[in-house]
């Protein structure tokens, strides 16, 4: 049996997005040990991947800083033999680990993904034409084709029935603020929602949104946070018991495309043409202005150029709970 290994270390949505690719190429490729190098939290995404295990990467530890990443090379090679590398992040610790490997002289096969940087920047001009550009999950699959592990991999689109909806998950945070539909605007959808005919649960966040999400909770009779409260699989599994998630641009929406849930996204400074829709969520509603300026940033992480975020308060939650619950409104 030939062993792959795979590195891709963050953040959560890609390591998510990974995840539902590995499960279609492990599916595929029976034969193939699979060797996931990435961070322990995000071991739940790979479970029942039975070719496929996890080993736990720790760059606040034992792998921290150059001697660190030689010291998880080190680890890699004394636990498994290794044919093939699979480079899925293109940063520099995964540069520095391919290197090691090149170095070695074993002959291991090394492959590494095309992220399109150009493109996606060329994306963010004001001038130009918006088209999209590749999906996140077709640029891994490439990187396996490279290696000689054809796969086939066409995401069935994760149906969403508005008519349907009981039981909602609503992931209302993003790393960046360009991301965020504004807190102030996210009650109010969180009111239009409070009539009594569902249930709304609330995912994501650090200590500050947990005390916000708290907050919603005491005012809304029908919202719940789970902030905070679960472990990650834990979180998985109720997920998966959820009729729609609601999210932004973030982790909440390739969350939902692991458990086979559909997703309603909401895109502020970033674009869907830039890869990033969900696994299976192509077809279900994307909640966006079109404006020249979008997307500013591929990853939402610059600041906005006008200081008003006009692409996220342009939006009126209205709309959101329109396009939401609307079966009008499904493509």
């Amino acid at each position: 049996m030939k062993t792959l290994l795979i590195l891709r270390f963050s953040a959560m949505g890609d390591v998510a997005i990974a995840a539902s690719v590995m499960k279609e190429v492990a599916a595929q490729h029976p034969e193939t040990h699979f060797v996931f190098a990435t961070r322990a939290f995000f071991a739940p995404f790979f479970d029942g991947i039975p070719n496929l295990e996890v080993f736990s990467v720790d760059f606040e530890g034992r792998h921290k800083g150059f001697k660190g990443i030689f010291k998880l090379y080190k680890d890699l090679s004394k636990n498994y033999k290794i044919d093939a590398v699979a480079d899925l992040h293109d940063v520099l610790r995964s540069k520095l680990i391919t290197l090691f490997f090149r170095l070695a002289f074993k002959g291991v096969k090394i492959a590494t993904i095309n992220k399109g940087r150009k493109e996606k920047k060329a994306l963010c001009l004001v001038e130009t034409q918006k088209t999209a550009l590749k999906s996140t999950w077709q640029r891994y699959t490439e990187v396996f084709h490279k290696l000689k592990l054809e796969t086939a991999i066409k995401p069935a689109n994760i149906p969403y029935y508005p008519e349907k909806v009981k039981k909602i998950g609503i992931s209302p945070f993003a790393q960046h603020k360009g991301k965020v539909y504004p807190p102030e605007l996210m009650e109010k959808v969180l009111e239009l929602l409070n009539n009594g005919s569902y249930e709304v649960f609330l995912f994501g966040g650090g200590k500050k949104e947990q005390e916000l999400c708290k907050k919603w909770q005491k005012t809304y009779k029908n919202v719940h946070s789970l902030v905070g409260k679960y472990s990650l699989k834990e979180e998985l599994e109720f997920i998966a018991t959820l009729d729609v998630m609601l999210s932004m641009d973030s982790a909440g929406m390739h969350l939902a495309s692991l458990c086979n849930v559909p997703c309603v996204s909401v895109w502020g400074a970033t674009h869907p043409f830039a890869g990033f829709v969900g696994f299976g969520q192509e077809l279900n509603p994307q909640i966006q202005l079109e404006l020249p300026c979008r997307p500013c940033s591929v990853y939402g992480n610059k600041p906005c150029r006008y200081k008003d975020y006009r692409c996220l308060y342009g939006i009126a939650p209205e709309e959101i709970v329109k396009t939401f619950l609307a079966k009008a409104q499904r493509r």
